[in-house]
């Protein structure tokens, strides 16, 4: 269908499909543009020997409304009864301008493109035909039926307007290119490789769209041609990976370039195809003219997306890493390793005019401010964080003197050294839940010593032994 949209344009520079998950119509606004296929009626008609060319049956429908032209084009046409009408023969139907809404007040409901679930519930009430909606209070639809049924209603007879939702074609993020003779000069082959990265570039930049993920590959034989090499297996794949979008044909060859350094070709190379495999919108920074300090965070932002850029391409996308938080109430098992570069209205004065075809084959927001403190001033238990900024490869088991035997501790030994608490906030409890082999049940304690740090400490429930899971900074 979306190949069909493409070819239906040579009918109408807006073509679209129709709102569904198994989209079989066509609809294309034709305002205007009658004159230049000696009316309506001849248009609609090449449409239909177009289509039949194609080994394609269609039935064609013309009307005020796109709602009118979908609805007369996909139900039986041949109980609608006017003078007005001018039918052609049965795959084709055009409503004269203004005579929408007596043609569709014969058919069935389900002709305002409605659910199933309102159909029937339209049914049961004894509500058949579109005709008998007119007679019925619209707030008493609204309430019963929701909002869509008079929506569509009033697109249908033209009290609402609904554009065609053109499907646009995206544009070929590719570059190709075929070897008149092979070539294992890597200086060639470099050379035509960046020439198809700034090909691609050029075209990222103009659709204001950067590439998050760049694929090469390098068709090389032994003499055969292109397809026999590619059934052998003889392509090398070059895959880029970018923290951020970028359209700088300079920066995706030099990481293309690393990339390549590294490989070994199996013979001479016949064909290169190089293609954007996801992209993002460009993140344009608007140059200062007056600047309020030395600029070093946005240089520095830029700095660290090139670095990792660079030893994504150079070590591979597995081996630049980030942490990210994970939904779970264990503290060791809150949070994994990530890769950081992961491996995606018509304005016219004319009235409206619309045609449908039914074709039957045969980047991160900002995060809220935190109140700052005098550097002099001690945290309340409210300001502490509720974890640590460090935590302990694995809970360090501890020897704690408590002065009651569920109550916090009041000392305990830590690197060789006795520490005394000062204060102490909790406990917290935390508890795994059944689909865990083993059920785990802690009580966390935020602790401060009498030389000012600060521990997070939990006691085990089963056994009441004690550890430190973390330090806070």
């Amino acid at each position: 269908m979306e190949a069909l949209a493409e070819w239906c344009q040579r009918f109408s520079p807006i073509v679209g499909l129709e709102d569904s998950a198994a989209p079989e119509s066509l609809l294309l606004d034709i305002t205007g543009l009658a004159h230049l296929f000696d009316g309506e009626a001849s248009l609609a008609e090449e449409i239909i020997h177009d289509f039949a060319r194609r080994r394609l049956t269609a039935r064609v429908a013309v009307a005020d409304t796109l709602g009118a032209a979908w609805a007369v084009a996909h139900f039986n046409p041949s109980f609608i009864h006017h003078s007005s009408f001018i039918i052609h023969h049965s795959s084709l139907i055009i409503l004269p301008p203004g005579e929408t809404l007596p043609a569709l007040c014969p058919l069935p409901v389900a002709a305002l493109r409605l659910p199933k679930e309102t159909v029937g519930l339209l049914r049961q009430l004894g509500i058949d035909r579109i005709g008998q909606l007119e007679a019925l209070p619209r707030g008493e639809l609204s309430s019963r039926f929701g909002p869509e049924l008079l929506s569509r209603w009033d697109q249908a007879i033209g009290r609402l307007a609904e554009p065609v939702p053109a499907h646009v074609q995206p544009a070929k993020l590719e570059a190709v290119w075929a070897a008149e003779h092979p070539t294992a000069r890597r200086e060639s082959i470099e050379a035509v490789l960046e020439q198809l990265i700034g090909q691609v570039a050029r075209t990222l930049a103009r659709l204001g769209r950067g590439a998050m993920r760049l694929e090469c590959r390098l068709d090389c034989g032994s003499g055969g041609s292109m397809e026999e090499d590619a059934v052998e297996g003889n392509a090398v794949r070059i895959s880029v990976g970018l923290f951020r979008p970028t359209a700088s044909p300079g920066h995706l060859f030099s990481l293309a370039q690393m990339q390549f350094e590294r490989l070994g070709l199996p013979g001479p190379l016949w064909g290169m195809h190089v293609a954007v495999a996801a992209t993002a919108p460009l993140l344009e920074d608007q140059q200062e003219l007056f600047f309020h300090g030395d600029g070093s965070s946005r240089r520095r932002a830029h700095y660290l997306a090139d670095l990792i850029d660079r030893l994504s391409s150079r070590l591979g996308r597995r081996s630049v890493l980030r942490a990210r938080l994970v939904s779970d109430a264990q503290p060791e098992l809150a949070w994994r390793y990530d890769p950081i570069v992961d491996g995606s209205r018509r304005r016219t004065s004319r009235k409206p005019r619309a045609t449908a075809v039914s074709a039957v084959p045969d980047e991160p927001s900002a995060e809220k401010a935190r109140p700052t403190r005098p550097w002099h001033r001690r945290m309340t238990p409210a300001e502490l964080p509720p974890r640590p900024l460090r935590l302990l490869r694995r809970p360090v088991a501890l020897a704690v003197t408590s002065v009651l035997p569920d109550g916090p501790p009041a000392h305990f030994q830590f690197g060789g050294r006795s520490h005394r608490i000062a204060n102490s906030w909790g406990p917290e409890r935390i508890e795994t839940g059944w689909w865990r082999k083993r059920t785990v049940g802690r009580d966390y304690y935020h602790i401060e010593t009498t030389s000012g740090r600060r521990f997070w400490l939990f006691r085990r429930l089963r056994d009441g032994r004690w550890f430190m899971q973390g330090t806070f900074e």
